[in-house]
């Protein structure tokens, strides 16, 4: 019995403790539950607050092109189009089928145009129908829709307006018979052009119609007017850069000779015509055109190389990119070097971003060739200027920069949007936003909602609710 007793005892002295343990486990268990459940409710909450907050962008939208003033629907439309968001094709057709205002139904005519939507040609075609109600805007605006997106009757209809007495009405018509029109057209447009009665100031839109519209027959009337050295210049101008988009190779002697021209204008028309030739010997006088006395001369033959990719211009190319006397061949000197695109061309593009003797506008260039084109081969150097100009306390090129990076899509950007957030400018943090947005960076989704809670900007705040909307 005594046995029995001293071993009970020692069984209960030795539980004790697990016992002990046991209810201090169950205790840390229940605090634990608990914290999790508070902090469940308090993510419940944010979540709750954060859906309070993310009014719609959308919504709201929608709401200012359902009921508000023209200005504002204007504005809005106009501000869709730069983003060329299709979402709201709906409602701005609606719009635009029951429109009276000019403004709006120019500014919705862009927006189809921009998002590509080809459903609004009956209102258009009834516009330049009733020609006679219709305001000036409207009537141009239906004109440009129609003859992007043309039918079978729209060039009939367009040509009905040529000869309209209104001036502006019958160049709108002619403009739009180029993008749509065919020989049908251009003969009709010959004879007008040959109609002694026929407005003269309106004989060189004729001439650039032709062109647009590639009229075979028209080419020995446009070679007559051209190598006419005592018909009006602007005549010998469009007909010259009609030529080229023609390119009949019977136009060439005739486009080589307005090179030599005297009227300097003509001989940039000429070095543009000339482009649309191929040939070795083509090439060789685009770059010798390089060394013109005239700018715009230089500028559209550089623009003539970079289209044509020819590699053989890259050093005149750098020399002019550094040393031409004029800004606007400098700049067309770095997008021709973008476009040729061989190594010794980004090369000497990223040394002149990277420098900050460059002068701003051509460095903001150089930064824009190379993040839009060689983003890869350039991330070192642009990282490096990021850096730099993110510390200075005023940056003509930082905004830039940011700007072309919001716009790309590359995983080994994520640093630099997430110091975008951070900076003082708010286009800066609205560039690393869009950035965000256009990459998928949803890792930094906790980020984006602490902006919407502390930032004190609107545009800063609706662009993230925005992004994380779409989440």
């Amino acid at each position: 019995m005594h046995k029995i007793q001293t071993f009970l005892c020692y069984a209960v002295i030795f539980l004790i403790p697990l016992f002990n343990i046991s209810a201090q486990d169950i205790a840390n268990e229940a605090d634990k539950t608990s914290n999790e459940t508070s902090a469940d409710e308090h993510t419940k909450e944010d979540d709750k607050k954060a859906e309070e907050q993310l009014k719609s962008l959308d919504e709201d939208r929608r709401d200012t092109l359902l009921y508000g003033i023209d200005s504002e629907v204007t504005d809005l439309i106009d501000k869709l189009t730069s983003e060329k968001d299709s979402k709201f094709i709906p409602e701005i057709s609606e719009i635009y089928s029951a429109a009276l205002n000019p403004s709006i139904i120019s500014s919705c005519v862009n927006y189809f145009i921009a998002v590509e939507f080809d459903g609004a040609g009956e209102k258009s075609r009834n516009i330049i129908r009733n020609f006679e109600d219709e305001n000036n805007n409207s009537l141009s605006a239906a004109l440009r829709y129609v003859s992007t997106y043309p039918d079978e009757e729209s060039e009939d209809i367009i040509i009905n307006l040529v000869d309209n007495e209104n001036k502006l009405l019958a160049s709108a018509a002619i403009t739009a018979l180029g993008k749509c029109g065919t020989e049908k057209s251009a003969d009709t447009l010959l004879d007008y052009l040959e109609d002694d009665d026929f407005p003269d100031e309106l004989k060189p839109t004729i001439i650039k119609a032709l062109g647009d519209m590639k009229s075979a027959i028209s080419v020995d009337i446009l070679i007559e007017i051209l190598d006419d050295i005592d018909e009006e210049k602007s005549w010998r101008w469009n007909a010259c850069e009609a030529l080229g988009k023609i390119g009949d190779p019977e136009a060439l002697p005739s486009i080589k000779e307005a090179l030599l021209d005297k009227d300097t204008y003509l001989r940039s028309f000429a070095v543009k015509a000339l482009s649309s030739y191929e040939g070795r010997d083509i090439e060789k006088t685009l770059i010798q055109s390089l060394r013109d006395s005239f700018w715009r001369v230089r500028v559209s033959a550089a623009e003539a190389l970079g289209e044509r990719k020819t590699s053989e211009a890259v050093d005149i190319l750098i020399y002019k990119a550094e040393k031409d006397p004029e800004t606007n061949v400098k700049k067309a000197a770095v997008e021709a070097l973008g476009e040729i695109g061989t190594k010794e061309a980004f090369e000497f593009l990223r040394e002149a971003f990277g420098s900050s003797t460059t002068s701003a506008g051509i460095r903001a260039l150089c930064a824009q060739t190379v993040i839009e084109k060689d983003l890869t081969a350039s991330l070192d150097t642009v990282k490096k200027v990021f850096a730099e100009e993110y510390e200075k306390e005023t940056s003509p090129i930082l905004g830039h920069i940011c700007n072309f990076l919001s716009k790309q899509n590359n995983s080994g950007l994520k640093d630099l949007y997430l110091r975008m957030l951070d900076h003082n400018d708010v286009a800066v943090k609205i560039y690393g936003i869009k950035g965000i947005e256009l990459n998928g960076f949803k890792d930094l989704k906790e980020k984006l909602e602490a902006i919407t809670e502390s930032s004190g900007n609107n545009a800063v705040k609706k662009n993230a609710l925005s992004v994380l909307e779409d989440w």
